[in-house]
């Protein structure tokens, strides 16, 4: 966890993919991928669901959490490449608006809310779906005390009107378990949401964050160093 009192002074640091791609893990190199949709609000790029799946298998997640399911892609890819544990319960917890009712929007936002909650989502096609449990609420009211401590691995892609972002991260980081553990938020650089750019680079003073290049992926990765270039 993140000490209360953490002090860093620094800035965003932008690496390279292939700085990411470094980082020793204990997994073969296979992994299972699924063809991705195209790219917009909402979604992923096929090089940015590659490093989310490096990421996750730096940190050998027990549990996962991700705010924003949407149709629900990200969360069965994490699902299907999900490291092997002895744990009998739900892994990834993911959460989503169940209405925009009272909801403040950026961009295309509300649109993608809108499509989310008429959504089947992806993951519950998977063999596997029991080790999801889904959330359908605001994330401004999120309680987070039964999660305090419990995650190694949270993605951050829901709202991104900046209150929402602040309020995830906030939770994000009293939510983080682990020696090592990982945040990547979604979304660093688009023209759609610049206040969500401007609030992770003031964090990046804060706390050491990665700006991975060619992306919208920031992350912060505790426990294991990133190599230069």
């Amino acid at each position: 966890m993140i000490a209360g009192n953490i002090s860093y002074a620094g800035e965003m640091q932008h690496i390279r993919p292939y700085q990411v791609l470094k980082i020793v893990d204990d997994f073969p190199d296979e992994i299972k991928f699924f063809m991705p949709q195209a790219q917009g609000v909402g979604s992923v790029s096929t090089i940015e669901s590659v490093l989310l799946l490096k990421l996750m298998r730096v940190v050998n997640p027990d549990y996962l959490f991700e705010f924003g399911t949407y149709k629900g892609l990200t969360t069965r890819l994490l699902l299907e490449n999900l490291p092997v544990k002895n744990i009998d319960a739900e892994r990834i917890y993911t959460l989503d608006l169940p209405d925009i009712n009272d909801v403040q929007f950026q961009g295309d936002d509300i649109n993608v809310a809108i499509e989310s909650i008429a959504s089947h989502r992806k993951y519950l096609n998977c063999a596997n779906k029991h080790l999801v449990k889904q959330i359908l609420q605001n994330s401004m009211t999120l309680d987070i005390e039964p999660y305090e401590n419990k995650f190694q691995f949270i993605f951050i892609d829901g709202n991104h009107e900046v209150s929402y972002v602040t309020k995830d991260t906030e939770n994000a980081l009293a939510m983080l378990s682990g020696q090592a553990a990982c945040i990547v938020w979604h979304d660093y650089g688009n023209a759609q949401f610049p206040e969500l750019t401007e609030y992770l680079n003031d964090l990046s003073k804060k706390i050491q964050l990665y700006h991975i290049e060619d992306t919208m992926l920031v992350f912060y990765l505790q426990g294991h160093d990133v190599s230069s270039r």
